[in-house]
């Protein structure tokens, strides 16, 4: 009887793993809301070693901002999806922009340039200003890892996904997000 029981327990738990994994944070502004400007040291292309504000800069454009905590190896692979299809995107607009958010700031620019020199990651990306706690007025949680938000060219939110172990599978809810903001892709994409 009780290695039924066991088995059924076993059985359930394999068949509803949903049940298993704990809720999301709530990281960062609610959709709806205006994404407030914050300052970035860049640590990659052309503006690199510069401290700017970058949704000042990309006033009138739709932008992707992908706030990262920790970057586990399954968090890098959803990151450089996320900065692919935003590439594949740029020509209708839209804009992506990594921002580290750490304690380590060295750290953090210095892996974001190798992320940009050798492993083709090459949107924008810096470190915020505020430490681990991010920018100023943004509400990110320390227990997200990463939180993406999708801002439209009057810088509204129109989509905020925070997860606690991000993952690649999370990209078709941003892709979606995208699509539905500028449209069918033009180019197939994986």
């Amino acid at each position: 009887m009780r290695q039924i029981l066991i088995s059924i327990v076993v059985l359930c738990a394999a068949i509803f793993p949903v049940v298993t994994r704990a809720d999301d944070p709530v990281s960062g502004p609610k959709v709806g809301e205006l994404a407030r400007r914050f300052q970035v040291a860049i640590a990659t292309g052309d503006e690199a070693g510069k401290t700017v504000d970058l949704l000042k800069t990309l006033k009138d454009k739709p932008v992707l901002v992908i706030f990262v905590s920790e970057l586990t190896r399954p968090a890098f692979g959803l990151l450089k999806l996320l900065d692919k299809y935003g590439r594949l995107r740029q020509p209708e607009g839209l804009e992506v922009l990594i921002v580290r958010v750490t304690d380590d700031a060295a750290a953090a620019a210095r892996q974001s340039k190798v992320h940009f020199d050798l492993y083709d990651v090459k949107s924008t990306a810096g470190v915020a200003r505020g430490g681990k706690a991010g920018p100023q007025d943004y509400g990110l949680s320390d227990e997200a890892q990463m939180t993406v938000l999708l801002i439209d060219k009057e810088h509204k939110v129109l989509m905020n996904m925070s997860r606690r172990a991000p993952e690649r599978q999370d990209f078709d809810d941003v892709r979606k997000a995208i699509d539905k903001l500028l449209g069918p892709s033009p180019v197939a994409f994986p």
